[in-house]
């Protein structure tokens, strides 16, 4: 609860170009660590990296959602 009010401040939107470039690449990337990836190095600014993570997190979600479904059918 503490975490989505202080980040909600931040004001992460769906529209923003750091969430779009996080959701593509948790979607469609490849799996790596954040340590080695330079599409999360390329955003500076905290909400920028805030932004990417929360895409990137939705998009992996998408991903797994998508592959659990495909092995029930």
């Amino acid at each position: 609860m503490i975490r989505e009010e202080a980040t909600g401040r931040v004001g992460i939107r769906r529209e923003d170009p750091a969430y779009r470039s996080g959701w593509e690449d948790g979607r469609f990337g490849r799996t790596q660590t954040f340590v080695t990836n330079n599409s999360l190095a390329a955003w500076t600014e905290y909400p920028d990296r805030l932004s990417y993570y929360r895409g990137h997190r939705d998009g992996r979600r998408v991903r797994e959602m998508l592959r659990s479904t495909d092995r029930s059918a």
